[in-house]
């Protein structure tokens, strides 16, 4: 336990729940009694939007100075933090769309999580781009890198932990939880944690090389950014 600091780590774990669980459930609860005949997907969509301002406003206000600084430092070194960005993203990359193809050739469908995004996409393309592009990245790097980075003294560890966390996060949600069967059933899901995983990896090696959380937030945007211009394009052609 020589190589984690136990205190940084529950306040990083603590930035998540409210990130992930504590927010959303709050803002669910105070916007719930002012909704009239809203179907699901307009909720789910406007709840979204304000959780995702909350959780900006939330997380800058913890970080505020940090995050200057690092603003700062990224501003001055701008072209060497984007090249290690961008060379980290093409490794996590490559290997993401390797472990995609190996799993959807077993499982025989996209992960729960892609599919979501993409039906978001179609149905609430202006509100999609802004939160899968911008705000999306933004609140990852920060909730699952900055927090973690300050609690682990070993770098192999802080990849390894942040990375996991990462793809978990990004697949947990999508199990049904309905019964035991259902569980079982869904669980093939959680092959998908590791493509994300992998990107993860990558994202955190981008932060760690520069000490400055907007490396890792662009490589994120960059990827983010591509995947939504993608789908797009595909879904025109189509």
């Amino acid at each position: 336990m020589k190589n984690i600091d136990l205190k940084k780590l529950g306040k990083a774990f603590l930035i998540i729940l409210l990130y992930l669980v504590i927010v959303p459930q709050i803002i669910s609860f105070l916007v719930v009694p002012f909704i009239k005949n809203f179907d699901d997907s307009k909720f789910i969509t406007l709840i979204s939007i304000i959780v995702y301002i909350v959780d900006v406003i939330i997380i800058f206000i913890i970080y505020r100075k940090s995050i200057f600084k690092e603003w700062q430092n990224f501003l001055e070194n701008f072209k060497n933090y984007f090249k290690i960005a961008f060379k980290n993203w093409g490794k996590g990359f490559l290997l993401m769309i390797l472990l995609n193809f190996l799993i959807i050739s077993l499982v025989g469908s996209l992960a729960s999580n892609e599919a979501q995004n993409r039906e978001l996409l179609s149905e609430y393309p202006v509100f999609s781009f802004i939160a899968m592009v911008f705000l999306g990245p933004i609140l990852e790097e920060v909730a699952f890198r900055k927090g973690f980075k300050e609690a682990f003294k070993n770098k192999k560890l802080f990849l390894l932990f942040t990375a996991f966390l990462f793809g978990a996060a990004h697949v947990i949600n999508e199990l049904d939880y309905s019964s035991w069967q259902a569980l079982l059933n869904s669980s093939k899901e959680l092959l998908f944690i590791l493509p994300y995983a992998t990107l993860g990896y990558f994202f955190g090696k981008a932060y760690y090389e520069t000490d400055c959380i907007f490396t890792s937030i662009t490589a994120h945007m960059f990827h983010n950014g591509l995947s939504v211009v993608l789908i797009l394009l595909a879904s025109l052609i189509s």
